[in-house]
């Protein structure tokens, strides 16, 4: 399994793309742990709305403390042999996490991919961390 955390605050605009690209995953043993790191928009009640709609999500409502904070909380509570991390305004093409467990191979701990150029697929500073 694979745990993706994503920090949440003040991202309303962009997190419902990046979480429908989540649910579009043909690697499909995920969960996704989204951390609202104290957000004034509508953001906390878009990952609740998620989190209703599909088991996989798990939400974490929390005071503001930054990126690295937030990301902390999501890995304790992580289940997932490997954690990716993405931020609210990413999104994967849907063999985004196929294509990179399939990279792993041997003793690897660690995937990464950027963006690129003229691609049509924008994936940012995804990585597979093994926990």
């Amino acid at each position: 399994m694979i745990s993706i955390i994503i920090p949440v605050f003040k991202v309303e605009r962009y997190l419902r793309r990046c979480l429908d690209s989540i649910i579009t995953q043909t690697f499909t043993d995920w969960e996704c742990i989204l951390v609202d790191d104290g957000s004034s928009d509508a953001s906390g009640a878009i990952c609740d709305e998620y989190a209703a709609r599909n088991s996989s999500f798990k939400v974490i409502h929390k005071d503001n403390g930054g990126v690295s904070s937030a990301r902390n909380a999501g890995i304790d509570k992580a289940r997932g042999e490997y954690i990716y991390f993405a931020d609210a305004d990413d999104f994967l093409q849907d063999d985004g996490l196929s294509t990179l467990v399939g990279c792993m191979s041997g003793d690897v701990g660690l995937v990464m991919a950027g963006t690129a150029r003229m691609m049509r697929v924008e994936i940012r500073y995804l990585r597979i961390i093994e926990k």
